[in-house]
């Protein structure tokens, strides 16, 4: 792996979806002034419907006035196409494709947390530049380092334009090989997991778990916890991922994570997950 920090260049960038990794991106990118525009497409599953106008979800109110419905809304011709949402290839690609149509000369961003930047290169019939790259919820947004990979047909200029682009939103780009869940999602999901087995089996409560983790190895934050910022659902998608890619039994998901999933108590965004929000534990 190699580190890279570039000097700051300005582009523009089109992000898709209505995903919270979509909204804390583009915040990001406010912060530090680099034009966006996101497109959540009517049939988005984060949006509501009264009638024929859209509610979008609470995360993206702050972001109002930088949402297109429609791409022939999209007033500015983007550099890049970001797709953050931590989903598989076959459940992001329409959308991936819809945009890149319209825009075929923007490099596009796919979060490799659910697949890779070469399966995604995989759906188009011609020949598009894709990058991939690792954004957690509740990390990523407040992170340093961004994790990259180029898909096997992808140019080093388009690597070149995406370290300059997440460099000048802050970002030190750190080049990795194409594979789900690069390096820290890939780690982070596996632990996680584990410490769901101990709690499944009950060795420990979540909070024991996690007091061991943060005082044992000085963790910044407890497992679970972790788990729980970043969204079970997201946790599971990773899990699901590495044991569908690597048939290994070290990724195979704990069954509780199924369970909160299915019961939607996926962490501090849904006031439940290994911890009940509601009674105040941070």
């Amino acid at each position: 792996m190699a580190i890279y920090s570039l000097q700051d260049k300005k582009t523009s960038a089109l992000l898709i979806g209505g995903s919270k990794s979509t909204a804390e991106m583009a915040i990001r990118l406010r912060d530090k002034t680099i034009p966006f525009t996101i497109y959540i497409p009517f049939d988005d599953p984060t949006l509501f419907s009264i009638g024929d106008s859209p509610i979008i979800p609470v995360h993206m109110i702050p972001l109002t006035e930088h949402i297109a419905f429609r791409v022939q809304d999209i007033t500015s011709i983007p550099d890049f196409i970001i797709d953050c949402q931590a989903i598989t290839a076959d459940h992001k690609a329409s959308l991936i494709l819809e945009v890149s149509e319209e825009f075929p000369q923007a490099i596009i961003l796919s979060s490799s947390l659910a697949c890779t930047a070469t399966e995604i290169m995989s759906y188009f019939q011609d020949s598009r530049q894709v990058i991939g790259f690792a954004f957690l919820p509740s990390h990523s947004g407040d992170a340093s380092v961004m994790e990259i990979a180029k898909a096997l047909n992808a140019s080093e200029q388009s690597l070149d334009a995406v370290k300059m682009f997440f460099a000048s939103a802050d970002y030190t780009c750190e080049i990795v090989e194409d594979r789900v869940g690069m390096v820290l999602p890939r780690v982070l999901a596996t632990l996680i997991n584990e410490a769901a087995f101990a709690f499944l089996e009950k060795i420990a409560t979540a909070q024991d778990i996690d007091i061991a983790m943060k005082h044992g190895v000085n963790y910044p934050k407890g497992l679970l916890e972790w788990a729980d910022l970043i969204g079970l659902d997201t946790v599971l998608a990773i899990l699901d991922s590495l044991y569908s890619e690597y048939r290994q039994e070290r990724y195979r998901p704990c069954i509780i994570l199924r369970q909160y999933c299915r019961a939607k108590w996926i962490g501090k965004s849904a006031g439940k997950g290994f911890y009940s929000y509601a009674s105040g534990y941070k």
